[in-house]
């Protein structure tokens, strides 16, 4: 685990009321969301209107889509891919799966830990890195969302994903395409111009494009079934299924 105390102090700015925008520069991707929590203690991870308002947005649409896809949740063994503070795995606990999150950021997993509690939901939260992490069992599904463009090794951790899936399990994943649409919107929109995203929360060359991904997968024992995109207003918080992938997208794949 990154030392974060170690590091120069993050910079805070105000965009509006509801807002803050922090600037996570330089920092490993596991240290940025410590520093989320340091700033904004545990409960940042759950203020809908605050730096992680996206994800709960994100809600909205991966929640049900994944839904569908697996018939429902109720009775299902899902490992969620870098967890955070707990945003999805409560989603999928709540409808009756049995979970089991990890996360690289200490802080981010001491929120999610105490947000279940209060809730009343027992969720097995660990530490670890996406590229290591050694599942000890197989799973229904193995969910992936908002992750692998966060990772040092998208292929090692492509490679977990289908040990930790039984045959005929489902990845599910989300994630962001690597064109000059989505780094205008999600870097120079979201973080800079309008500051609605911390700024250095993404690394552009970390994007993927769905062809890329569904060739990784492959080599993985990973058959892509499906992709569809999604739709973000920055400035109008909102989010929406549609046809074009040219930002982000999500979809699945099924472990042959």
């Amino acid at each position: 685990m990154t030392d974060v105390q170690s590091r120069e102090p993050a910079t805070r700015t105000q965009t509006t009321p509801s807002t803050p925008s922090y600037d996570v520069r330089g920092l490993t991707d596991p240290a940025k969301y410590d520093r989320l929590v340091e700033l904004d203690a545990t409960h940042a991870w759950w203020q809908v209107d605050g730096p992680t308002c996206w994800l709960h947005q994100l809600n909205g649409v991966r929640v049900p889509y994944f839904r569908h896809i697996l018939s429902g949740f109720a009775g299902k063994r899902i490992l969620d891919v870098g967890c955070g503070g707990g945003i999805f795995s409560e989603a999928l606990a709540r409808e009756g799966a049995s979970v089991l999150g990890f996360d690289a950021s200490r802080r981010s997993l001491g929120a999610a830990i105490e947000h279940a509690r209060r809730a009343g939901l027992a969720i097995d939260y660990r530490e670890g890195l996406a590229e290591t992490f050694e599942p000890e069992e197989q799973f229904d599904a193995v969910m992936a969302v908002d992750i692998l463009e966060h990772v040092e090794d998208v292929d090692l951790a492509l490679a977990m994903c289908s040990r930790a899936l039984k045959q005929g399990g489902i990845l599910g994943f989300l994630t962001h395409n690597q064109t000059l649409e989505a780094f205008e919107h999600l870097v120079w929109q979201g973080e800079y111009r309008l500051g609605v995203i911390p700024k250095g929360t993404h690394d552009f060359h970390k994007f993927l494009t769905p062809e890329d991904l569904g060739e990784r997968m492959r080599r993985r024992g990973l058959r892509l079934i499906e992709t569809r995109g999604i739709e973000a207003h920055l400035d109008n918080p909102g989010v929406r299924l549609v046809s074009s992938t040219g930002v982000s997208y999500l979809g699945y794949a099924v472990k042959l």
